[in-house]
């Protein structure tokens, strides 16, 4: 049986969680974190093959902190991060790309064309 790719979620949103785990378990090995106190440990257990971020998040730090964060570490230079939130403006889209996003993706999302993104986003690494 062919591993799953590894996929973090980080999302503050009990919903959203819930609909992402639907779309993408039998695709994923999924890993959910609502904002950095689950982040850190999980990133420490687990080698990750993509992440779904969402910007705003309850805590401290923000998705574009942690994006900025996962660029500073080697295994994670050139790892598949795609934005998917809310946050529709265009200034929040080119702060998300100089943070180091690979995609980003407004809120609503087809669930087609999420998983469209994500597959091509691994077939391109």
């Amino acid at each position: 049986m062919e591993k799953k790719p590894k996929l973090m979620i980080v999302e503050d949103d009990d919903l959203n969680q819930l609909i992402y785990n639907k779309i993408f378990a039998n695709k994923y090995d999924t890993v959910m974190c609502k904002n950095e106190d689950d982040f850190y440990p999980a990133l420490k257990k687990n080698k990750f093959d993509i992440f779904l971020i969402d910007i705003s998040l309850v805590g401290t730090k923000d998705g574009i902190q942690l994006i900025k964060e996962l660029r500073q570490m080697k295994e994670y230079k050139s790892t598949p991060i795609i934005v998917v939130t809310a946050n529709a403006f265009k200034r929040d889209e080119e702060i998300a790309k100089d943070a180091g996003a690979t995609k980003f993706i407004r809120k609503p999302v087809d669930t087609k064309f999420l998983i469209e993104e994500f597959e091509s986003s691994l077939t391109q690494q």
